[in-house]
């Protein structure tokens, strides 16, 4: 996300037990999610630290997020929502018509809110 310097690696990465994996070396994907490019709702997440999501919640409407595929193809989505919800608020996972990503991280007092970004593809 060059506009708020997040360039991190993506992780895949799945619910087991009802605990979802989350790694400390860059960003998750949840792996039963379309791959970003796809139609439907791919999800991404990852902490609330300054070394991975922590600026995520400068992001603004409009901003374009790059996704780098091992083959070095390159998919753009443009940032179209910014919202917070209650961590038990699901529907953000939901999937969709449309060709989209889902970011999100951690926020609010003691991580008590989701930060979320959607961006459709350009």
């Amino acid at each position: 996300i060059p506009s708020i310097n997040i360039d991190l690696p993506i992780y895949i990465s799945e619910i087991k037990n009802n605990e979802w994996e989350v790694t400390d070396k860059g960003i998750s994907y949840l792996k039963t999610s379309v791959i970003p490019g796809e139609i439907g709702n791919s999800i991404l997440y990852g902490h609330n630290w300054s070394n991975l999501l922590g600026n995520l919640t400068k992001i603004k409407t409009g901003e374009v997020i790059e996704i780098t595929f091992e083959d070095n193809t390159q998919k753009e989505f443009v940032v179209n929502l910014i919202q917070e919800v209650k961590p038990d608020d699901v529907s953000i996972l939901n999937s969709t018509n449309d060709t989209r990503i889902t970011i999100y991280t951690c926020t609010g007092f003691l991580d008590t809110k989701r930060f979320v970004v959607v961006a459709i593809l350009k």
